[in-house]
């Protein structure tokens, strides 16, 4: 009888913790997909731009075009509060996907935004963040047909650059590198173009401002002295031979040694498959050798001159 009791009370306790689960109806938000910030220098203002998709019964099967919200102040609150005025419904920025800066804001400094991104709870510390060539404003106004909503493709399109061509950089990572003592953040740049967008660029910063930007060519280069990486392609132009040479399938393995307080060995070890070998006239194991020190030697070489130039800008990586 008393086991009974004690069953009947652990019952009804179990009444009391049952709680309610808060739903939302895509009908009844304004889900913010993307955010884009500028800086427009003659009127000293920022120019915010929020993507929402608008959605039918589903959002698979109905997604339609985008909605674009737009506003102007002298701070990010005051332009979200504008944007709030131009919805019928309540934001929702929980799925937030990413944020753009425009190519004029991360050179003039993306300090006070970049404070303001942080404070919000509600903005995920996984999002892609990634600089728009000229202005964000214009890259998500575009009218461009992608798979999907523009935000979820600019999504997919720095996702999949981050597993080949450029290190990954989201705002976890680029709030440690910003912070942190001797590092210095980068960031992806992408760019309208007539056939869609296209990701050309890397900007680093020093501090919180763009100073300096490497193009597709020297992508390969880059990674490889910042990370380890794996299936990768690298153009090689072998002068000897006057042939240009493509490596595919790349993998590389980084390892830093410390010689003294002032200076460290890179050493860098590089797996690739070299094709249409017999083209190239490459039979024996030792035009295999020769070939290897020509692409080594010129990896070296363009290695070098990359982490000199980072050296006269005083940017840490």
């Amino acid at each position: 009888m008393v086991n009974f009791k004690k069953l009947l009370i652990f019952l009804l306790l179990l009444l009391f913790l049952t709680a309610c689960i808060k739903t939302k109806i895509l009908d009844d938000i304004e889900l913010i997909m993307m955010f884009g910030y500028d800086w427009d220098a003659s009127n000293e203002e920022y120019i915010g731009t929020a993507v929402s998709p608008m959605y039918g019964s589903s959002e698979e099967s109905d997604l339609r075009e985008n909605t674009e919200y737009m506003a102007r102040a002298k701070t990010i609150q005051n332009i979200n509060s504008k944007i709030d005025t131009q919805t019928a419904n309540p934001i929702e920025i929980g799925k937030t996907l990413g944020i753009l800066f425009g190519e004029k804001l991360v050179r003039h400094g993306i300090h006070d935004i970049l404070l303001a991104i942080n404070e919000d709870p509600n903005i995920g510390r996984g999002i892609h963040l990634a600089i728009a060539r000229e202005s964000a404003e214009s890259l998500l106004k575009s009218t461009m047909i992608t798979e999907g909503t523009l935000p979820r493709f600019i999504e997919k399109l720095l996702k999949n650059n981050a597993k080949t061509n450029v290190p990954d950089m989201n705002l976890h990572d680029f709030n440690y590198r910003f912070l942190g003592t001797g590092m210095d953040p980068f960031l992806p740049i992408i760019e309208a173009t007539s056939s869609g967008i296209e990701l050309n660029g890397i900007g680093f910063f020093k501090k919180d401002k763009m100073i300096y930007e490497i193009g597709y060519d020297q992508f390969f280069e880059f990674k490889i002295l910042y990370t380890d990486c794996e299936d990768h392609t690298y153009q090689f132009d072998w002068e000897e031979k006057e042939q240009t040479i493509a490596i595919s399938s790349i993998s590389s393995k980084i390892t830093k040694k410390w010689k003294n307080r002032n200076q460290v060995e890179i050493i860098v070890k590089i797996n690739g498959t070299l094709t249409e070998s017999k083209q190239l006239g490459i039979r024996s194991f030792k035009e295999k050798a020769k070939l290897e020190q020509a692409i080594s030697q010129k990896l070296k070489e363009e290695g070098s001159k990359l982490i000199t130039e980072f050296q006269e800008l005083e940017i840490d990586l």
